[in-house]
């Protein structure tokens, strides 16, 4: 089989998207099109297609005769310090403005990693939930949570389509604790690519993550993939250890996931 190439023009938005992002250009132009092309060892037409991008994304904005520059960077409100002191807590009180579409929902075997992340045994029954979520109807993200089965069970798709699954397993007494997450990359394999509208090899960024009660109970481990123009993710750090994280879907400040 061989092997999946991401596209020069996504590689090349990507990098342009980043570095409009951290301010590379401030407010002015960018360069043109033939600079970039040379830089990027890409054709003028490339080019194009990935200024289209970034203008429809409404990052940049043409101005014949002068070139193209960087829309002004859009107010962030700011995070109240009383969401921002916990992780879980933003992690549950997510904006209403994403919808959430279930995947299927199964009972299967907990494999050895599941298990180790559930402190379950192996092959213990488990409660596989698949979702796609959807931010002013394009894709955002794909998540695949696993729960023990005793509270998976009486999760309907109905109710996931409608509220966070967090809150439903408080809504079934669960009293969430802590939560535990580690952020990589990987690549958007044939299943996942059309589900996010990506290219097969495109990159994602990757969340595995592990929420516990207040009793040290592990009662979800979350596997998401999400695209990197569309999700942007922020920490706070403060030395005394009152860390905070919020999380940003294109320009608009999100507190926290649904997940």
């Amino acid at each position: 089989m061989s092997e999946a190439v991401v596209p020069l023009y996504h590689q090349i938005y990507v990098v342009l998207r980043q570095q409009i992002v951290e301010g590379r250009f401030g407010q002015g132009p960018l360069p043109g099109e033939i600079d970039l092309a040379k830089q990027f060892h890409a054709s003028r037409v490339t080019m194009r297609r990935v200024f289209d991008r970034l203008v429809q994304e409404g990052l940049v904005r043409r101005h014949r005769g002068l070139g193209t520059f960087v829309n002004p960077h859009p107010v962030k409100p700011a995070v109240s310090e009383e969401r921002a002191a916990s992780l879980l807590g933003n992690i549950i009180d997510m904006g209403e403005k994403t919808a959430v579409k279930v995947i299927s929902i199964d009972e299967v075997h907990a494999t050895p990693d599941v298990a180790e992340a559930l402190n379950l045994q192996v092959g213990d029954p488990v409660i596989k939930i698949v979702r796609v979520r959807h931010y002013r109807n394009r894709p955002l993200s794909h998540i695949t949570a696993y729960l023990p089965a005793d509270l998976g069970r009486p999760l309907s798709r109905k109710d996931l389509e409608e509220k966070p699954m967090l809150r439903l397993l408080e809504s079934a007494g669960v009293e969430l604790g802590r939560a535990t997450q580690v952020l990589t990359a990987r690549l958007a394999d044939v299943v996942v690519a059309p589900l996010l509208d990506v290219p097969v090899g495109g990159a994602l960024l990757a969340v595995r993550r592990v929420v516990l009660d207040k009793a040290g109970r592990p009662v979800q481990f979350l596997m998401g993939q999400y695209r990197p123009d569309r999700y942007e993710y922020r920490m706070e750090l403060s030395p005394m250890g009152g860390d905070s994280a919020n999380v940003w879907v294109e320009n608009e400040t999100r507190t926290g996931l649904r997940d």
